[in-house]
């Protein structure tokens, strides 16, 4: 199906739907440039090819999209609602998208797969080259919806997108260290080993930060899990019977939570206790940080 065709029987002005069609084994290529709105509401691409078309103000309502490839498209300004994505394929650096909305970019991403060479189809490594490959072009796509939503959408989806992303990036490493973990030799091999526990580590901080603000959307979060901490350990230091015993437990509490009297809470020579306040020092630094940069992205970013 040819762009130019569509857009000859577009008027300007005017917003064109094609609604519950089925499109099976179609091959669209060209511009679809149109100079209103273009609208599949309910329509179904089953076997389709994207390759070389470019989309333009075309918007997809409740679409089903079965085996079909969207690897060398272009959509700017287009919009992907309530649609249901199977066995998609997409090229990370060859998909573009330009101000383009994706509501369920997680489901996108999940429904991608990468075909397998059929004269390797039976060779584990060949599986699991594709496979971290797979993870990796993933990350590269919710990329690209990340930086298309910076413009484009409501700001939930936008930060749930930049969830998926990071959580993915760091999750195409340990792919990656996993390949070489099982099929390189000697330098890969050991560099490999070296890595996957840092990056385990890098996936685990980065899931464990991005929670505390619900990866930059939260101010609230952070707060409140800032007031929990002042009140555990504010239980902890009324309750257990430290020695000697806490006079002040509740203002001690409050200080190292603030981080504006820690010096003042010394406890050398009393271990348990000086262990407790550790904690309750790493804990308070974390949330403190985590607090005062989200408020200040907040309040400081341009509009």
């Amino acid at each position: 199906m040819s762009g130019e065709t569509l857009v000859q029987k577009i008027h300007a002005g005017e917003t064109h739907k094609i609604k519950g069609l089925t499109f099976r084994e179609c091959d669209f290529q060209g511009r679809f440039h149109v100079t209103s709105i273009l609208i599949f509401d309910s329509c179904h691409f089953v076997g389709c090819d994207f390759a070389y078309s470019s989309w333009n103000s075309a918007h997809f309502r409740n679409c089903t999209f079965n085996a079909s490839s969207l690897a060398l498209a272009s959509f700017e300004k287009c919009e992907f609602r309530g649609c249901r994505w199977e066995r998609i394929g997409v090229s990370g650096n060859k998909t573009d998208l330009k101000r383009t909305f994706v509501e369920n970019p997680g489901h996108l991403t999940a429904a991608m797969f990468s075909g397998l060479d059929p004269a390797k189809a039976g060779e584990r490594e060949h599986a699991c080259y594709q496979w971290y490959r797979l993870a990796g072009t993933r990350a590269h796509v919710l990329r690209s919806i990340m930086l298309s939503h910076a413009t484009v959408g409501d700001e939930h989806i936008y930060f749930r997108t930049v969830q998926l992303h990071e959580l993915q990036r760091n999750w195409a490493r340990l792919c990656e260290d996993w390949y070489q973990l099982r099929f390189s030799r000697n330098v890969r091999k050991l560099m490999a080993i070296a890595q996957i526990p840092l990056h385990g580590l890098n996936l685990a901080l980065i899931w464990l930060l991005g929670w505390t603000n619900s990866w930059g959307e939260s101010v609230s979060r952070p707060s409140l899990l800032l007031a929990a901490v002042f009140a555990i350990f504010g239980t902890i230091y009324s309750f257990v019977p430290f020695t000697p015993a806490i006079g002040h437990p509740w203002q001690k509490s409050f200080d190292i939570t603030l981080l504006i009297g820690f010096t003042n809470h010394n406890s050398a020579g009393q271990w348990p206790l000086t262990l407790v306040q550790d904690v309750h020092a790493i804990l308070a630094v974390t949330l403190y940080t985590v607090f005062f940069s989200t408020l200040i992205s907040k309040l400081s970013r341009t509009r």
